[in-house]
């Protein structure tokens, strides 16, 4: 049950981070031309396939923020490196998808696909897999006395 919460609860976490380190990137990086019509969806389209690489690569970082986030929560509520490792690959899943959707270089695409491995992987290592275990306790006996 822990394994289903984890999962479930760091996709929305991923999404919502990847949403907001994204709407920052997006306003960080690129300006829509004057005019643009954001509900004619086939503007936007041509708009954002004329954005600069360096748009490319800041919405890549949110999709590595998407993946740590969501990796990180999984495994904190399911201490399994698994569930983890599911989030992260859905989201690049999801995210790259979406890169092979869009007209953009190769290693863009790769990128895209890249990232949020890698902030899964940032994220399940930070995380340990469980309880620790009980410390040993060493005790010394004393030595008998002699008589």
């Amino acid at each position: 049950m822990r394994a289903v919460a984890g999962i479930v609860v760091g996709l929305i976490v991923s999404l919502i981070a990847a949403v907001l380190v994204g709407i920052f990137a997006l306003g960080a990086t690129f300006s829509p031309p004057p005019g643009t019509d954001a509900t004619d969806m086939g503007e936007v389209a041509r708009i954002f396939m004329a954005v600069p690489q360096k748009t490319l690569l800041a919405l890549a970082a949110a999709w590595l923020a998407g993946g740590f986030a969501g990796a990180l929560v999984a495994k904190l509520i399911a201490r399994k490196a698994w569930v983890a490792w599911a989030v992260a690959i859905v989201v690049a899943v999801y995210f790259g998808l979406n890169a092979f959707l869009l007209l953009m270089p190769v290693q863009m695409q790769a990128l895209w696909l890249a990232a949020p491995l890698l902030g899964g992987l940032l994220g399940n290592l930070l995380v340990g897999s469980g309880p620790a275990p009980a410390a040993m306790t060493t005790e010394v006996e004393a030595p008998p006395a002699n008589p």
